[in-house]
């Protein structure tokens, strides 16, 4: 109770919070568009816990950002854990108790995968960051030459000119390298010629809000890569930016047909008993193969005993991951490593169609939730996004399982009573 004034707005309810992400990842809306909802729909103003009907808004669409902050993303993942647990618990008759003291027990099927969540932006280019960053940066001059207006003149700047080099370039259907090249470097040009009268004005009193001066830091890590790459003839570098507005996003080399690079947050998520758990977001990219064994304490302490099976694909069945497994005396289903023998047994093509479920849960979180176009911009809100799109899947089959044990509940004693 430290934490809150004694006048002032009072403080919102965790119910209240939590339930507007939940709408809104439902409906799949804005932020304004799921106060609207709220506003003409009575059973979700009981859902978010008010007392009565109101047709006024109950709170500003502002603060569904400090929602999103408010409820980080581990606090997701750990009430989705809390929730799903005793539903994708392994049943008693498929628990393998312990050989020896030393052993643990073993119950039910791992089935993990990982992919990548989008983000809202348009693709990346390199003359594309340029221009964005030279316009950006041209407003950044007229918002300190405001002042000064009448006084000095306006620095001489070339906007006028890049922005026809632009439109003129994108024009082109399929330019040459050398026409990239050539484009790229005047634009890198104009680009460092406006960084210079912005460090000078900010050296001679002029100011810039705390939004601006972080995109003037973004914009100035973005002219460092690409005149290290222009200079080098390459076109990698570590931490890359691909968004001036969200540079917390990397490009995720995925391999798929028809999206090779993806950007935004990838996700290591695993299956259990039909229920999704979410082991790492991340914006930067990682190998998924170095995260089984991350995946296995996880499932142990949620839990509380070893998978008797793991199924995933071929980038989890490395060497390495193998020996984790073997030693516990759990089975890493997949095929095994070297020439195939003759007389090897066939792959179980079952277990291959359980591992489809991972596939179906990817599918459904892009098509019917949000993970197909995360909204969010600010890099904590992203991943709260991702995560309560894992909770508001799970929830509709934890409610029916309830609906349904509440149901025989009321059930029983009637056939009990009849029969007597």
């Amino acid at each position: 109770m430290h934490m809150f004034r004694k006048n002032g707005q009072p403080a919102k309810s965790i119910r209240f919070a939590l339930g507007e992400l939940l709408i809104q990842e439902h409906f799949q809306c804005s932020d304004e568009e799921t106060v609207q909802n709220i506003v003409k729909q009575p059973y979700l103003q009981h859902f978010i816990g008010l007392t009565k009907f109101t047709s006024e808004p109950p709170f500003d669409p502002s603060l569904m950002v400090w929602f999103r902050k408010r409820l980080s993303a581990k606090f997701m993942r750990e009430l989705n854990e809390a929730m799903c647990k005793a539903e994708a618990m392994p049943p008693p008759e498929e628990v393998i108790p312990p050989k020896d003291d030393d052993d643990e027990p073993h119950g039910g099927t791992l089935i993990i995968d990982a992919t990548c969540a989008p983000a809202d932006i348009k693709y990346p280019t390199d003359t594309g960051l340029l221009a964005e960053a030279i316009k950006k940066t041209d407003n950044m001059i007229g918002t300190m030459q405001e002042p000064l207006k009448g006084d000095s003149p306006r620095p001489r700047t070339y906007h006028e000119k890049s922005r026809k080099l632009f439109t003129g370039f994108v024009r082109q259907r399929k330019p040459s390298a050398k026409t990239i090249r050539r484009v790229r470097c005047q634009q890198l040009n104009y680009l460092e010629r406006n960084l210079e009268i912005v460090s000078k004005m900010l050296e001679n009193g002029g100011k810039l809000s705390d939004r601006q001066q972080t995109l003037l830091d973004t914009i100035l890590t973005l002219c460092e890569q690409q005149r290290m790459m222009h200079d080098t003839r390459t076109t990698r570098c570590d931490d890359r930016i691909v968004s001036i507005t969200q540079p917390h996003i990397r490009p995720i080399v995925r391999g798929k047909a028809g999206t090779p690079v993806e950007f935004g947050a990838k996700v290591n998520m695993s299956v259990v008993n039909g229920y999704v758990f979410l082991n790492e977001i991340s914006y930067d990219a990682f190998n998924e193969g170095n995260l089984l064994e991350n995946a296995i304490i996880d499932y142990y302490c949620t839990f509380g005993m070893l998978p008797e099976k793991i199924l995933a694909d071929q980038a989890f069945t490395s060497r390495d991951n193998r020996l984790i497994c073997k030693q516990p005396g759990i089975r890493l289903a997949g095929k095994p490593l070297g020439r195939p023998l003759k007389n090897a047994p066939p792959v179980s093509k079952e277990d291959h169609c359980r591992r489809v479920e991972v596939e179906g849960k990817f599918g459904t979180l892009k098509t019917r939730y949000s993970w197909d176009r995360v909204m969010a911009r600010l890099p904590e809100t992203g991943k709260t996004v991702i995560a309560v799109a894992a909770v508001a899947m799970n929830l509709p089959k934890k409610a029916k399982v309830f609906l349904c044990a509440l149901q025989m509940r009321s059930v029983i004693p009637y056939f009990a009573c009849c029969t007597s």
